[in-house]
């Protein structure tokens, strides 16, 4: 009886890992939706503008810094699920990195009210919670 159980739950284990592993579509559900980069980068680019009051000369290289870093985002997003430490590491750099190119990009004004946009936290209502966090 004793060896009749331990095959049955050898069996069920197996099945289950099998089917685990062999479905990505089943480890998928468990991954964060990856996003619209170009409608994402236009809809931030947009409600920057209305704020900032972009010149033309500003639009499309903003579109093309705020594009790059959301690819660069998504990129990395495998790692906040394996590797907390190396996933915080490189969000920092490439805040620091997307702070950099703005700067110069904007005007003193318009980069010290980009800065007052900041939501106090994560919000999906908010497409420029992208950019923050």
């Amino acid at each position: 009886m004793k060896k009749l159980f331990t095959s049955g739950l050898l069996i069920a284990l197996t099945c289950c890992y099998t089917m685990i592993i062999a479905h990505p579509r089943v480890n998928s559900m468990f991954q964060a939706p990856t996003m619209n980069v170009d409608g994402t980068a236009s809809s931030i680019v947009s409600k920057l503008d209305k704020s900032l009051i972009l010149t033309d000369t500003q639009k499309p290289k903003l579109l093309g810094i705020v594009t790059g870093y959301l690819k660069q985002k998504i990129a990395i997003q495998p790692l906040q699920q394996s590797n907390l430490k190396a996933y915080t590491t490189k969000m920092n750099s490439m805040q620091n990195g997307l702070q950099a190119k703005l700067k110069p990009l904007l005007t003193l004004t318009q980069y010290t009210e980009y800065l007052g946009l900041k939501p106090k936290s994560f919000d999906e209502t908010n497409v420029l919670s992208h950019l923050y966090y």
